[in-house]
């Protein structure tokens, strides 16, 4: 059965077709795709892949994957845009494997091959990672991909799967009137991290009730690593932020056996 490399370059907004081979790419018969629902909240093991199902309505998905694939409707990509390739995609049956091209997968080297024992000079070549950036199941309509960076590089706008509070949207959660923020820690030095955090705890706070938002207030500071006093969060650093936006998101936890209190530093909904 042929497999087909298309490739996308840049500053064209069209797949071109690279090439069409009957040699197997990646091996599907050991490919297991553990996909968990992407959740920023979440760490995934070596072995498990993020999932964003019905990724054909998701608004991120590339118009060539929501139709049928007719290989003859891509021109053959010319031999001057191999070297301005931003993505590749290397389509086995339904399966649509996708890897980002960098100056890193080029080699241009003097090599020669095992089998003819002849020295090349002028033939620079693109290396193929064994695991993909992102693969696309078309029979399930889910993607699977393991670093959102990577996959937003090749799907515009997923980064917004894990936005960031902007500078202004930090300094209005500062100002709210459970944290007592002190005048040498502001807006400006809120770390990245916590300015994640802070776009999903916003998110939280919204869907909670007063009396909720207390029992929050009141759940962080049993665990007692910030200054809690009149109502107020006392604010000095970083770290006390972080650990109040922790326990918005409920991740302390105490065990059952031993009584030892901790942080999850990932969590998933069951």
């Amino acid at each position: 059965m042929a497999n087909y490399i298309l490739g996308k370059v840049k500053r064209k907004q069209k797949m071109f077709r690279v090439l069409v081979t009957e040699t197997e790419v990646y091996n599907t018969d050991e490919l297991i795709l553990n996909g968990i629902d992407y959740n920023p909240s979440t760490l995934i093991e070596n072995e498990e892949t993020y999932q964003l199902t019905d990724f054909s309505q998701s608004g991120y998905c590339l118009d060539f994957l929501t139709n049928e694939l007719n290989t003859v409707e891509h021109d053959q990509i010319l031999k001057v845009d191999l070297k301005k390739l931003s993505f590749i995609c290397t389509v086995q049956d339904n399966l649509y494997f996708f890897q980002i091209i960098n100056s890193s997968f080029f080699i241009s080297k003097k090599w020669f091959s095992v089998d003819e024992l002849t020295l090349e000079t002028e033939k620079p070549i693109i290396t193929i990672n064994p695991f993909a950036d992102a693969i696309y199941n078309k029979l399930n309509d889910t993607l699977y991909f393991k670093k959102l960076t990577s996959a937003q590089k090749i799907f515009k706008g997923m980064d917004q799967l894990y936005k960031e509070a902007t500078e202004a949207e930090t300094q209005t959660f500062l100002e709210n009137d459970f944290l007592e923020v002190s005048q040498d820690y502001g807006a400006i030095l809120v770390t990245i991290p916590n300015r994640k955090r802070i776009a999903l705890v916003n998110e939280t706070l919204n869907k909670l009730s007063d009396n909720e938002k207390i029992a929050i207030y009141d759940y962080t500071n049993a665990y007692g690593q910030v200054t809690y006093e009149n109502g107020k969060f006392k604010i000095e650093n970083d770290d006390d932020l972080k650990f109040v936006l922790w326990g918005i998101e409920q991740r302390f936890y105490t065990t059952q056996i031993g009584g030892e209190k901790r942080v999850a530093n990932s969590i998933i909904s069951i």
